[in-house]
């Protein structure tokens, strides 16, 4: 059971008392994703926005324009038009800095801290935060300060800084207790809360959640009431206290029912339905699960969808239906496909939003340069001392330059031919690596070939002799054109997965994780894979390891070298997937007792330039792209991968990664 993302709706732009990002961190802590919500412009911020702008149009005192400014970013934030909400703060610091006051600068620091965090922008966003803050320590304002604080730590917590994030928590808790301000201690135990959950201190975590749901039934705020109990729902689990969570989510249930918040209903059906297939409920937990795939489908809300297809699948498995499992995880594939793409099209857009900016502002001093220079020339003019004295100082600073630019061009030849060996250096070592994927993927295209010769002599057999064969034979035919089928889908499902990776579209998000907890659910995973070939599947390790990396590349490296072991295992087999940590880094290990590999082939592994494939005990085909994709994976998160084997004894495939700790 995971927290869910409880979305507040944005009535007005968030102000300095009140930030729907100050208020519920937990909204970008666990299921973020569930926060791209995309307000359409509606007629009255649109009405808004032209009267502001019609505002402005006018001749205006200091005072007036710099509230009227501020109104309009805030407008802008409300319709969710992050960039030119940026460019009406900007606008607002210029005045500011010639007419405004202390208070008006953190006023706007604060909101283009909020535009650059909804923007992503997370080290801009700390800069302004943590300036607005300071401004108002000195005005005296712990409201607004302990507000401040609260933006700082949701910064660190995206940048992924959890000790960071606790620390502006707890201070900001201070101050709100300090002035007694109920809703905002209130606050400041969810989030601390959240990040106990996120540390696994699950009884401190429930401690601040319990005390948190009782603040807000005091102030009335039902909203999040509901919110502290899903993820106090979500403590309790950890803590194997089943029970309690379900009550708690059912409570839940009845606060988001009576709010008429269909989204956060739907989530209530995915986390209980979790927590029942969990606890083997099934036939409870399908009705679940099946309404909230109803609403995400409904109101299309990706990461819901998601969510509940990967529980459906996991709910098939667990009954032996393996197609409804396929199709389900299908959908989620497709789902997660889509939701890729669209983040890389944001950030993309984003980056050139941001090379705009930085060329503008050059643009802006280069002005400035140009204005001041006029003047300089004009003042020159009033003497002629001025100008023998502006000549003097033109024909030294020509020499000086001549002087510098034979010296800077000298040094850059210097560099020019360096950066041209370089190049060479390069180019040659990319003209091997083309090669050595010529020829890898010379092979692959051999193998693709193969099986679709073969279904395709298989299937002229059976169009033009099938009356005439027997039913065993035809059996026998139709088995070797699934076998076939099989084994040209696997080719092209890892070609694909190579595909991908080569062209960067696999985002790298690495974290903190438990590698035990990964390890676990991919041995589940593969156990009716493995019970085809009766092979024994075990999972060893006594004490929590935590890593540091992407935890979805990791899920990969460790399906792909459990499939590669069930392969090459003979029938009745065991497999043992081991962890351990030292000196910083946490190993894993998958080892078989299976066929091994001679030194000799060992060297030919993660390569392209020598592709090395064999067939499996039961004559499963490989294509050996699969080692290749895990060295890629490994080494882009600061990891390495080797093996270890013989000869009809078994293997060892282990790789590191760097323990949390470090």
């Amino acid at each position: 059971m995971r927290t869910i993302p409880f979305t507040v709706k944005k009535e007005s732009s968030p102000d300095l008392n009140c930030s729907s990002f100050c208020k519920v961190k937990y909204l970008l802590t666990f299921l973020l994703v569930g926060l791209l919500v995309l307000p359409k412009l509606n007629a009255q911020e649109s009405r808004e926005i032209d009267s502001l702008q019609e505002v402005l149009s006018k001749k205006l005192d200091p005072e007036k324009r710099i509230a009227s400014l501020y109104a309009l970013g805030k407008a802008y934030f409300n319709a969710s038009d992050y960039r030119k909400a940026l460019e009406t703060d900007r606008k607002l610091i210029e005045v500011i800095s010639k007419s405004g006051t202390l208070a008006d600068s953190a006023k706007a620091f604060r909101h283009i801290g909020l535009v650059m965090l909804e923007m992503s922008w997370y080290d801009e966003s700390l800069n302004y935060f943590m300036k607005a803050q300071a401004l108002y320590g000195a005005l005296g304002d712990s409201a607004k300060q302990a507000t401040s604080l609260m933006n700082v730590g949701i910064v660190h917590d995206c940048l992924g800084n959890t000790p960071m994030s606790l620390t502006y928590y707890n201070k900001a808790l201070d101050y709100f207790t300090q002035i007694r301000d109920e809703s905002g201690i209130a606050n400041c135990k969810l989030n601390i809360g959240i990040l106990l959950t996120k540390q696994k201190q699950f009884e401190k975590a429930s401690e601040h959640f319990i005390e948190a749901s009782e603040i807000y039934k005091k102030t009335n705020n039902m909203a999040y009431v509901g919110a502290s109990y899903i993820n106090l729902a979500l403590a309790l689990k950890n803590q194997k206290k089943f029970d309690l969570a379900l009550d708690y989510l059912n409570k839940s249930f009845e606060i988001f029912t009576n709010l008429n918040d269909k989204l956060h209903i739907g989530y209530y059906h995915v986390n209980i339905g979790e927590l029942l297939l969990q606890l083997n409920r099934l036939d409870e937990a399908k009705p679940h699960l099946d309404k909230a795939r109803e609403l995400a489908e409904d109101m299309e809300v990706m990461e819901l969808k998601v969510r509940s297809y990967e529980f459906l699948s996991d709910y098939y498995v667990k009954r032996k239906d393996f197609k409804g499992a396929y199709e389900m995880l299908l959908k989620s594939k497709t789902v997660n496909d889509s939701t890729l793409n669209a983040e890389m099209v944001k950030k993309v857009s984003q980056i050139q939003y941001h090379y705009e900016i930085a060329k503008r502002e050059a643009e802006n001093v280069q002005l400035v340069k140009q204005n001041l220079q006029k003047e300089l020339k004009l003042t020159q003019r009033t003497t002629m001392v001025y100008i023998l004295i502006a000549l003097l100082l033109l024909i030294a600073v020509v020499v000086v330059i001549l002087l510098l630019w034979n010296r800077s061009k000298h040094k850059a030849n210097l560099q020019l031919e360096a950066k041209n060996r370089l190049i060479n250096a390069q180019k040659e070592e990319l003209i091997k690596l083309n090669a050595s994927k010529d020829k890898f993927l010379s092979l692959l295209a051999h193998d693709i070939k193969n099986p679709l010769s073969a279904i395709l002599g298989i299937s002229d057999i059976l169009r033009t002799d099938y009356a005439e064969l027997k039913e065993e034979e035809r059996m026998g035919f139709i088995n070797d054109i699934h076998s076939s089928s099989s084994n040209l889908f696997e080719i092209v499902t890892t070609l694909l997965n190579w595909a991908i990776s080569q062209n960067g579209m696999i985002s790298h998000q690495p974290k903190e994780f438990d590698i035990n907890t990964l390890c676990h659910n991919s041995v589940n995973r593969l156990q009716p894979i493995a019970k085809l070939k009766d092979i024994s599947l075990y999972h060893e390790s006594s004490l929590e390891h935590s890593a540091f990396a992407d935890d979805n590349m990791i899920m990969s490296v460790v399906q792909n070298l459990l499939t590669n072991a069930i392969k090459y295992s003979y029938r009745g087999g065991k497999i043992t997937v081991k962890t351990a940590e030292s000196e910083g880094m946490v190993e894993v290990a998958v080892i078989d007792e299976g066929t091994g590999i001679s030194e000799e082939n060992q060297s030919k592994l993660f390569r392209y330039d020598m592709l090395y494939r064999s067939k499996g005990t039961t004559g499963e085909s490989g294509t050996g792209i699969g080692l290749i994709l895990c060295k890629e994976f490994i080494e882009r998160n600061n990891g390495k991968i080797w093996v270890e084997s013989e000869i009809n004894k078994g293997s060892a495939f282990k790789f590191t990664l760097p323990a949390s700790s470090n």
